[in-house]
């Protein structure tokens, strides 16, 4: 199987953190090698016994990143602005907008176990964002090398949604497509492919990866295939797993459809309730959308469950493009149950969670926020979750100044192995002196402010305030260096005010 070609990782920590998880003998070996601020303290014992400090996990040049999984999407925004409609402010969603950009923030070392923790912490937060006085970054790091790591074997059935879009074509575009899913499959993977025709199944049974006459032409058989049922389809497929896959493979179902309603044969609850039994048993569903359809809620739910993955194309065309950008993403797990708690010390507030699906977040009446997410997968891109923090008064007096060294929130990290070993760990948020921050940390700002200034835009434009919707437009505060990095942003941004001056 080939090596797979360089990956990054999307969380970041700073400070003391302290781990807990399986039993460990070697604990007494460990060596204090860190400068004082950047000690990580370590514990794998299942009580409260701590090890002497460890080098802070840093991400470091030649590891891989991860990537928040769930319907973590935005192409519905540029869709619908293509179309000359202005969409639902929900469509902007953060993590959809990140897993658009390479984020990445200092690199000072090595990262020692399956997942670290990254973090910058800024004085300065996004003008939209106020009264937020501070601006963190976190992201994440593995402990997978770039050179000479490459995943597990993996079998996919792949359950294809043949729509009339696909039939005109005579399955062309599904062919071109799925050359970008089979130049990242070796030998040692297997494909299978299936019709999600009511009536009829056509199904080219564990071809190898590299059998690329074989799938091709089974593509262009089911691709002309009648009448669609996704949800029938991915029964099959999920029969089709348990009964072929070889031993050690990775079991996953790939559903590439175009999302209408009538065509996934159950409704979106059903279809998670479908996924869910199906995860307990092994079986991951990645989900992939194309054409100009805005409603894809029952493809999402689909690769809601744990192990799933959702993304979106523009059109069948773009389908072997995602696969090129974002294979690891959408089909190899890191960690499942990620789960994220943050405290706020006394005097602040978290004012702002980025980069997460909004489910996914809850708050308690203290001010703490809990955030939980079902995967994090492999990425090739160094995505980011960003936090702002805003001051509270005590007694009448004015807030305290965001000063270095100061505590800012403490931050509770919790994920599952794929072996099922749970870790745990705490770590203080504080400033830390920085002579220059990091190019993730610079675009996070700038990426914060534009969602911001466009959600508050379309909310004001859908309750009838035109005028106070393009005055929040203008204060966006871009210039020609975000307008470079972000063309595809700034162009939204443009086509909106343009859209709504017209109506």
């Amino acid at each position: 199987m080939r090596p797979t070609s360089s990956l990054a990782l999307l969380l970041f920590l700073a400070s003391t953190f302290t781990w807990a998880g399986g039993q460990d003998d070697d604990d007494d070996e460990a060596e204090d090698l860190a400068p004082a601020r950047m000690k990580m303290e370590l514990d794998f014992a299942p009580l409260e016994i701590s090890a002497p400090a460890m080098p802070a996990p840093m991400a470091a040049p030649g590891s891989f990143s991860a990537r928040v999984g769930g319907a973590g999407d935005i192409e519905d925004l540029y869709l619908a602005l293509a179309q000359g409609v202005l969409p639902e402010p929900g469509v902007i969603r953060p993590e959809g907008l990140f897993a658009l950009h390479d984020l990445p923030t200092r690199k000072t070392g090595p990262c020692e176990v399956t997942l670290c923790l990254l973090s910058e912490v800024s004085a300065l937060a996004p003008p939209a964002a106020a009264p937020a006085q501070a601006f963190v970054m976190l992201g994440f790091d593995t402990n997978l090398p770039l050179e000479g790591w490459s995943r597990p074997p993996m079998h996919v059935a792949v359950v294809i949604d043949a729509d009339p879009a696909l039939l005109h074509q005579g399955g062309g575009a599904l062919v071109g497509a799925l050359l970008g899913l089979q130049a990242n499959m070796g030998p040692e993977d297997r494909l299978s492919l299936l019709s999600a025709a009511r009536d009829e199944v056509v199904v080219a049974q564990s071809l190898a990866g590299d059998d690329q006459g074989g799938w091709i032409s089974a593509a262009r058989r089911v691709a002309l295939s009648p009448e669609a049922q996704v949800s029938q389809g991915v029964q099959r497929a999920a029969r089709l797993l348990q009964e072929t896959t070889p031993p050690g493979h990775q079991k996953r179902v790939l559903v590439l459809s175009g999302g209408a309603a009538q065509r996934m044969g159950a409704a979106p609850e059903t279809l998670r309730a479908q996924a869910t039994t199906l995860a307990e048993t092994g079986i991951g569903v990645t989900a992939i959308t194309f054409g100009g359809g805005l409603n894809n809620e029952g493809l999402a739910a689909l690769a809601g469950a744990k192990g799933g993955a959702f993304s979106r194309a523009p059109s069948m065309e773009g389908v072997g493009r995602i696969f090129g950008e974002d294979f690891e993403a959408l089909f190899v797990p890191l960690a499942y149950r990620f789960g994220l708690e943050i405290s706020p010390a006394s005097g602040w507030r978290l004012s702002g969670v980025f980069g997460v699906p909004e489910a996914a977040l809850v708050w308690d009446n203290t001010g703490v926020a809990r955030l939980s997410v079902e995967t994090l997968f492999v990425s090739r891109k160094r995505g980011a979750i960003y936090l702002t923090f805003a001051p509270e008064g005590v007694s009448g007096m004015p807030p305290a100044p965001l000063r270095e060294g100061s505590a800012l929130a403490e931050i509770r990290l919790s994920y599952q192995e794929l072996s099922g070993e749970w870790r745990i760990g705490t770590r203080r948020l504080a400033p830390e002196p920085s002579e220059q921050e990091s190019t993730g940390l610079r675009d996070g700002r700038a990426l914060v402010q534009w969602l911001v200034i466009m959600r508050e835009a379309l909310t004001l434009h859908q309750a009838g305030d035109v005028d106070g919707a393009l005055k929040v437009l203008a204060r966006m505060g871009w210039g020609q260096a975000e307008a470079e990095r972000f063309p595809k942003e700034g162009l939204a941004w443009v086509e909106t005010m343009a859209l709504m001056q017209s109506h």
